[in-house]
């Protein structure tokens, strides 16, 4: 049974119209938990109001106060501190590339040349071996055991993916 627009008009200081009104009793005849609804929604109207003790909203606000002034002085030990993590980590990166500042220009440049050698005979080296290997490993595995492999391969990515799309779902309707 639908007991939103009960719960809304038990719980609404508006009037109801006479309609409303008599839908509203007929249905507390039949629905047990909105009739308990509204005898604690009348127990709660007809309960005295009690004034605060005195003094209460000046130690609420000196409370406040408080709280406040120790959540921005949090607020900056933090900034602070990660300003520092970041200096140290800009210095453990930029570190070692400061002998490089006393070469002239030339000396740079050959310096970048060499090492821009240097990766793509990495590379070439890297790529092969792997092919090598690859040739190899294609002489003694079946072609059925590469295709489960393979099979293998993509489910378990299309799983992944699935997995991450859900876990950010989650996340969206968390927040």
């Amino acid at each position: 049974m639908a007991h939103q627009h009960y719960e809304q008009w038990l719980l609404d200081d508006e009037r109801l119209n006479p309609e409303q009104e008599r839908d509203l009793r007929i249905h507390l005849r039949s629905c047990p938990e909105c009739a308990a609804l509204a005898r604690a929604n009348l127990s709660l109207r007809a309960a005295p109001v009690v004034a605060p003790p005195q003094g209460f909203a000046l130690r609420f606000q000196e409370r406040l106060a408080a709280q406040r002034k120790t959540q921005h002085r949090r607020s900056i030990i933090g900034i602070l501190l990660l300003a520092l993590a970041g200096i140290g980590t800009l210095a453990l990166v930029l570190l070692p590339l400061l002998p490089y500042l006393a070469l002239g220009p030339e000396q740079l440049f050959t310096l970048w040349v060499s090492n821009l050698v240097y990766i793509a005979i990495v590379v070439r080296t890297v790529s092969a071996v792997g092919l090598t290997l690859l040739n190899v490993a294609g002489a003694f595995i079946p072609d059925y055991a590469w295709i489960v492999a393979l099979t293998l391969f993509v489910s378990l990515s299309f799983l992944l993916k699935t997995s991450t799309r859900r876990v950010g779902q989650f996340v969206k309707t968390a927040v």
